[in-house]
């Protein structure tokens, strides 16, 4: 990724050896940039040519064997106005792959295109909106980091009171289940549930299973405290498309969690008496903080060269692609990849 130079004032020129010019380029906010782009007539001229010959590998009418349809039906079928917008819109495809190389642009999702000019055997002009991935001005996470980690942390216990709440939930549970009252735990009675010899032991056990889960919420209610205070302190726009994305994949968790419990989205939408628009509104903060905290954590995972190894990679996406076996493998890559990653730096984080 590359830092554009906001700053510097941009004007249109020719590339060599290209047949298309670019006659405005500027960043605008939030992370996107405008091109304005003329292709001239000889450019879209050769993609017309190649729009032809695909059309007439694929086409078959009556009379005709496929291969085999005369062009002059083929341009009259089409339209010589929608045959030179395809020629354009191939053209442009590839101009804007090498504009995008030799601009050192890095773009994220697909860019949005509004013609201009389009007429057959005149030069076609289009502007185009680009979001580009943006690099968000990190603090001093190290030092931010150091400071949160030499906070002492919570002193955590168990309280008798809370092992007995859990051994009243096993009892009730268990009288429910068998159909059976009056239900006692006792050093008898406790072998059902594991290796006990006494209630003393099946105890410590519970102790033991509640002191490891508040450890657990401890750790991530400091992890959540570290990472706001970088979220409050990194400063940058983010594009819509990226914050989008956030949108599309809380939305996938949501529907998956409805899904397992044998319902649908749809259903969902009607017991709350809210529709999608209502729902991403409410989820519009969050949406950005986690869209903020993945670029944040890509960042640094970059400055710190923290990567997942290859085997780590194929090791969970074997382990993903066997629990959803319809997942695409492709996907299933980048979230892992991107899972992995995302611990590494939190890791290391946490041990500075």
């Amino acid at each position: 990724m590359l830092r554009l130079d906001y700053e510097q004032a941009l004007t249109s020129y020719i590339l060599p050896n290209m047949h298309y010019t670019i006659k405005e380029k500027k960043a605008l906010p939030k992370s996107e940039y405008l091109l304005v782009l003329e292709l001239s007539a000889e450019e879209v001229g050769k993609h017309r040519v190649h729009v032809l010959q695909h059309l007439k590998k694929d086409t078959e009418l009556p009379g005709f064997r496929k291969g085999f349809v005369p062009e002059k039906i083929l341009r009259e079928r089409m339209g010589e106005l929608v045959l030179w917008e395809e020629a354009s819109t191939d053209a442009l495809g590839e101009a804007l792959a090498e504009i995008f190389l030799a601009e050192k642009l890095d773009v994220i999702g697909r860019p949005r295109v509004e013609a201009l000019k389009l007429a057959p055997e005149n030069p076609a002009e289009f502007k185009v909106t680009l979001s580009l991935y943006p690099e968000l001005t990190l603090p001093d996470y190290k030092k931010i980091a150091s400071t949160h980690n030499g906070k002492k942390p919570e002193v955590i216990d168990v309280a008798e009171k809370e092992i007995d709440t859990v051994l009243a939930e096993i009892k009730k549970q268990h009288e429910t289940e068998s159909g059976k009252k009056d239900f006692a735990i006792t050093d008898e009675t406790v072998k059902e549930f594991g290796k006990f010899e006494t209630v003393a032991d099946f105890r410590a056990k519970v102790k033991e299973g509640l002191l490891s889960h508040k450890e657990e919420r401890s750790r991530e209610k400091r992890r959540a405290e570290l990472l706001d205070t970088l979220m409050d302190k990194a400063k940058g726009e983010l594009p819509d498309v990226l914050i989008e994305s956030e949108f599309s994949r809380m939305e996938s968790e949501l529907r998956s969690q409805i899904e397992q419990m044998g319902s649908s989205f749809e259903n969902y939408l009607k017991e709350i008496k809210k529709d999608r628009d209502a729902l991403r509104k409410e989820w519009s903060k969050d949406a950005e903080r986690r869209a903020r905290l993945q670029l944040a954590l890509f960042q640094i995972a970059r400055a710190e060269k923290l990567t997942a190894s290859e085997s780590e990679v194929a090791t969970e996406v074997k382990h993903l692609m066997e629990h959803y076996k319809n997942a695409n493998p492709e996907n299933a890559r980048s979230y892992v990849e991107t899972l992995l990653t995302n611990q590494k730096v939190l890791k290391f984080l946490e041990q500075i």
